[in-house]
């Protein structure tokens, strides 16, 4: 039997791709408790934090990317309209989980931390990438870029996002320097730049047209095993060893956000062997319902958790004045967070199913034009009062 085909043969839904979004989003909350909620760096903090920049964010983009190649809307309308989707829900995330708690503490205390993370309402963040990810493809999509044209895209802008970086200096205006920073990596929150992690979109897209035609995937599994896990440990050891120095040191925060050239290469050949490695696990049976479940509710895991993590930290610094001792009470709050998670996403779909995603017609412009006015409100009134800007290069005045 061949392995691949030269029509789609493998459609329907990819229990590997869910076993490799579950596995990324359970180390994800791990580490965003650790760091944001643990006073100091310890071993589970260094674990986590580890295993998500080998994959994390940029094995989501990817499964996001293969994903739109199994989707039934794939138009240009459709996919804009989704992007537009991604952008708000994740400014009403930036509204609940940045500004609100923040500017209560800060009307509490008038402590300067407070008020300079409310401005973190307006941030790169991976929910903003998604949304301009989508409306990017929108327009190639019109345009008809191919399949090859589009990871050419990716592959380009991930190159120019990083020489512009040597060469370009930051804007002036803070609130310019964030715009900015949505598009190309700046001295504010630009976490997710669309030119740096757009090659993951991109591959994950390519690859979702290989996915398709693939006749064998077992036998596939096992020969990008044979080949790609050798050529990702000689890679990461090298960079992990600092053997590359024209590249940032691995595992820093320019290096994660940045994703330049070889490293984002090596990212994706590592998801793709993470896919084979799944792919034999399950054995061509579904993946287990947990990891099914937070394979088809991953933003709402990424929003709610946020929702139990940074009111925290803001409640911690405001009654204690420091976070989280030692490793063990971040890790057990870490587990009670993705548990929670969990439970509240399957009572909202069975029983109250709130989200402002599914909403249409005039309520969908009502709520959407009121998120983005209250936006707005909190920068007005926010941004004059700050004298030092919280963003992950001061690790947000902690």
């Amino acid at each position: 039997m061949r392995l691949f085909s030269r029509y789609r043969v493998n459609t329907g839904r990819q229990p590997e791709v869910d076993m490799l979004k579950a596995f990324c989003l359970g180390w994800m909350i791990l580490l965003h408790t650790q760091e944001c909620l643990a006073e100091t760096e310890n071993l589970v903090f260094t674990v986590s934090d580890y295993a998500c920049t080998f994959t994390g964010a940029a094995a989501f983009m990817i499964c996001m990317g293969l994903g739109m190649r199994y989707s039934r809307r794939q138009s240009p309308k459709e996919r804009l309209s989704r992007g537009w989707e991604l952008l708000t829900v994740g400014q009403l995330l930036n509204l609940c989980r940045n500004a609100l708690p923040n500017l209560i503490a800060w009307w509490i205390s008038g402590r300067q931390f407070f008020i300079a993370n409310a401005l973190l309402v307006v941030q790169a963040d991976i929910l903003s990438f998604a949304g301009l990810a989508y409306m990017l493809l929108a327009a190639l999509k019109s345009l008809r870029v191919p399949n090859r044209g589009v990871l050419g895209l990716g592959i380009g802008l991930n190159l120019a996002a990083a020489a512009l970086y040597n060469v370009m200096k930051p804007p002036e205006n803070y609130l310019v320097s964030q715009l900015v920073g949505f598009f190309v990596v700046t001295d504010a929150e630009s976490y997710f730049p669309l030119c740096s992690y757009f090659v993951f979109v991109a591959f994950g897209y390519w690859l979702g047209g290989v996915y398709l035609r693939i006749a064998d995937k077992k036998r596939l599994a096992k020969r990008v095993l044979a080949v790609g896990l050798p050529v990702c440990a000689a890679w990461f050891a090298l960079r992990i060893l600092g053997v590359i120095p024209w590249l940032p040191e691995f595992n820093s925060y320019l290096q994660y956000i940045l994703m330049p050239g070889p490293d984002a290469w090596g990212t994706c050949l590592l998801a793709v062997v993470l896919l084979a490695v799944f792919c034999l696990l399950s054995g061509g049976r579904d993946a287990h319902p947990i990891a099914s479940h937070m394979s088809r509710h991953i933003n709402q895991y990424y929003c709610v958790s946020y929702m139990f993590i940074l009111p925290m930290q803001m409640l911690l610094m405001l009654i204690r004045g420091e976070l989280m001792p030692g490793w063990l009470l971040p890790t057990i709050y870490a587990v009670f967070v993705e548990a929670a998670c969990f439970f509240i996403i399957e009572w909202n779909e069975r029983h109250l199913r709130f989200g402002i995603a599914g909403r249409t017609g005039r309520k969908r412009a009502v709520v959407f034009a009121t998120i983005w006015i209250a936006t707005i409100a909190v920068v007005a009134y926010a941004y004059p009062r700050i004298d030092e800007f919280a963003n992950v290069w001061n690790d947000y005045l902690l």
